[in-house]
């Protein structure tokens, strides 16, 4: 390649040195017939090195150098000998860093070509997607043209048990284990309803609510999935109705969201209010010789207060006296929107509660009463009655709709669980304070590392569930987060408990969204150690301990922190403390120094939190998908969204831990290792080597 060729290729900024190296190129070839004329220019070209270095070499300068040595009155053959190393040094270097030139230039040739050759497989890839998108809705819409006959006018839909947020990841042949059935997510219910949505000639959706493990929070996002329902086919709204077994809080504002509410005869209407409540071990683990050192930021920080506590603290009275309020005006206002009562009425009706099935009709909080066997008829026209079957027996007739091929991708990474080092993992008995699920750090840095580095991601939604847990694994999930904050538009969607450690790892997203009803904050740190040793003795456990270096036992369960000990772990709570602040207010964008009011441990409702700024919308994670595509210029009607599976290891064991698990005996030699920790007690293995903890523990437990 000539120097012409090099120069030509080369960008415009900071270039002088690369013309340069050009034009040696081109008059070493010039003046290899003439010695001592290259000798001259061999002093010219080792003058540029010391321009060089100062970066004020260019073209212009080379040739007056050029001209300058033209002009030296002395005899060139003393300057032979030093010429000619000089040039062969300089030869040498500027050779090299041709080399180095053109090896740049043929690299981003290959690379242009690699990229040429992506984009062409990737419109191959789409246009087969779309030929087989095709071709699936063709046959698909054939053959509901056959069996049409087959087609309900109402969909059914059964909601019991636990419900999730996202479809929950498994392998394909785990479906096909006796016995093994996945949680009902909203996902799959936001899939349903739209495929239900489309088909012209299904009336609507009947809801079975047999006494659903539903959230105040999950009950919120199905009210507002119900409401985009009814948008979905606007010159055929189709209807929602919900047919109520048994009642409590959370499933009743769920169904207020509903076109119409059944009831069966001898049901209550048990919607009592809320009530909240701790449990306090201090005086009874004193009687076996248990305590608890205690390090926290603030009174507000509770996550110990089941411990060391025997009673409920005047912080605990208040902080839960603002979640009730905030949850308790929550389930009035969907009940008073949804049944078109005031809130004054609505207040007293619950007041009265609970009440019996024709008191709840005459209240207006049901349409109807009814067993499921009439609801046919009640939902048939002129007598006719309406054909029901369920959901799972009618989706493959349902009408498919040619979608438009999707313009970007939002990937969702579910975090959920108390945070803890190590790889995620769920226990088989829940420990204290950090419960059964665990979402361990390498197992999510490795998750936001793929999402980091798949070019094909648009935008990414961070679903978090989760009540804190240790603070080292918080902080090196949060440097991956802000990592993928920095290349990707990063949206927060907070599920039932976003708090603590699991408000550490939001913080750095671009948005934040959280239901009214989530729990939220907990800004703050605590560090704790039980105290076994005379409970041992009490049973004539004796241990005796040698030990190097004055802290060695710092970490101990035998003895009490002394006095400097103490001192050093309330340094190291403030220090983390100021640290979790600093993550807040450069994600938050708020003042570092008005930030102790609202956190100091202090938990909030999503409400709450967004009147603090601490969190942007109120919504589900719809909402939070729409702020993704808002934020990466794409439509969310024409957006794939992809659930980004969790990294696994490839161990030969997984599939009979499946298996185990379905089985109800996974994780055995965990559970041994448990219970041997326990009766050897040694409790600190059980949290590993963490001290210091984000956590939001003690959280209200709401009953109604």
């Amino acid at each position: 390649m000539t120097g012409n060729a090099i120069d030509k290729n080369l960008n415009d900024d900071g270039c002088a040195q690369h013309r340069a190296i050009s034009s040696h190129i081109v008059f070493s070839r010039q003046f290899n017939s003439s010695p001592k004329l290259g000798q001259v220019v061999g002093l010219a070209f080792a003058n540029w090195r010391e321009w060089d270095e100062n970066d004020h070499m260019d073209t212009h300068n080379f040739y007056s150098a050029l001209n300058e040595h033209r002009r030296i009155m002395m005899p060139v053959e003393r300057l032979e000998n030093a010429s000619s190393h000089l040039n062969r040094g300089i030869t040498q270097n500027l050779d090299s860093q041709t080399a180095k030139i053109e090896h740049h230039i043929e690299s981003d040739q290959v690379a242009g070509a690699v990229r040429s050759k992506e984009r062409g497989a990737r419109g191959i890839g789409v246009l087969l997607a779309i030929w087989w998108r095709f071709l699936l809705c063709t046959l698909s819409n054939l053959r509901r043209r056959m069996w049409r006959r087959r087609l309900a006018d109402f969909a059914v839909i059964e909601l019991h048990g636990e419900l999730v947020e996202r479809i929950p990841e498994t392998s394909w042949w785990r479906d096909l284990l006796p016995g093994n059935r996945q949680p009902l997510s909203l996902e799959y219910l936001e899939n349903a309803l739209t495929r239900i949505a489309d088909d012209p000639d299904v009336k609507g959706v009947v809801f079975l609510l047999r006494s659903p493990a539903l959230t105040l929070a999950q009950a919120q996002s199905l009210a507002a999935l119900f409401t985009r329902f009814r948008h979905m086919n606007v010159p055929q709204p189709k209807q929602i109705v919900a047919f109520i077994e048994e009642t409590n809080a959370a499933g009743y504002v769920a169904a207020c969201a509903a076109d119409r509410i059944y009831m069966t005869p001898l049901s209550e209407w048990n919607i009592v209010g809320l009530r909240v409540g701790g449990l306090y071990l201090k005086d009874a683990l004193k009687r076996i010789g248990v305590a608890f050192d205690v390090v926290r930021v603030a009174p507000w920080k509770t996550a110990g207060d089941m411990f060391h506590d025997a009673t409920m603290s005047d912080e605990s009275r208040a902080q839960f006296n603002w979640l009730l309020d905030s949850l308790f005006a929550d389930i009035v206002s969907a009940i008073s929107q949804g049944r078109k009562l005031s809130k004054q009425t609505v207040c007293e009706l619950i007041d009265q509660a609970p009440l019996g099935a024709e008191r709840a009709l005459a209240a207006d909080l049901v349409d109807g009463l009814a067993y499921e066997d009439e609801l046919p008829l009640l939902l048939g026209r002129n007598k006719q009655p309406a054909t029901l079957k369920p959901y799972d027996k009618v989706k493959r007739l349902l009408w498919r709709t040619l979608r438009k091929p999707g313009r970007g991708a939002v990937g969702v990474i579910s975090l959920e669980g108390a945070i803890m080092m190590g790889s995620s993992r769920n226990l088989p008995l829940p420990l204290p304070l950090v419960g059964g699920q665990q979402m361990g750090h390498q197992t999510v840095q490795q998750q936001l590392r793929d999402a980091r580095q798949n070019e094909w991601l648009d935008a990414v939604v961070l679903h978090i569930d989760s009540p804190g847990g240790s603070a080292l694994a918080s902080d090196l999930m949060w440097r991956e987060i802000d990592l993928l904050c920095r290349e990707k538009p990063v949206i927060v969607y907070m599920g039932n408990v976003a708090a603590s450690g699991g408000y550490y790892i939001a913080a750095p997203g671009a948005k934040i969204v959280a239901q009214s009803a989530t729990l939220t904050g907990s800004i703050g740190v605590i560090n704790m150690k039980p105290i076994t040793e005379d409970a041992l003795q009490k049973v004539s456990v004796h241990r005796q301990f040698l030990q190097r270096g004055a802290n060695a036992d710092i970490l101990g369960e035998d003895k009490h922190w002394d006095a400097k000990q103490l001192d050093q772990m309330k340094v190291s709570v403030q220090h983390i403390y100021r640290e979790f602040k600093e993550r807040v207010a450069a994600g938050r964008q708020l003042d570092y120094a008005s930030l102790d009011p609202i956190c100091n441990g202090r938990v909030w409702t999503g409400a709450q939190a967004k009147t603090h700024g601490l969190v942007d919308e109120v919504g589900d994670m719809h909402t939070a998908l729409e702020l993704a595509c808002t934020e990466a210029g794409l439509n969310l009607d024409q957006v794939r969204v992809i659930n980004l599976p969790t990294p696994k290891d490839k161990l030969p064991a997984e599939p009979l831990a499946d298996v185990a698990k379905v089985l109800g005996v996974r994780n055995m030699a965990q559970a041994q290792k448990m219970l041997l920790e326990i009766a050897q007690g040694n409790w600190a293995a059980l949290w590993g080597n963490e001290r210091v903890w984000l956590l939001a523990d003690n959280l209200p437990k709401i009953e109604g």
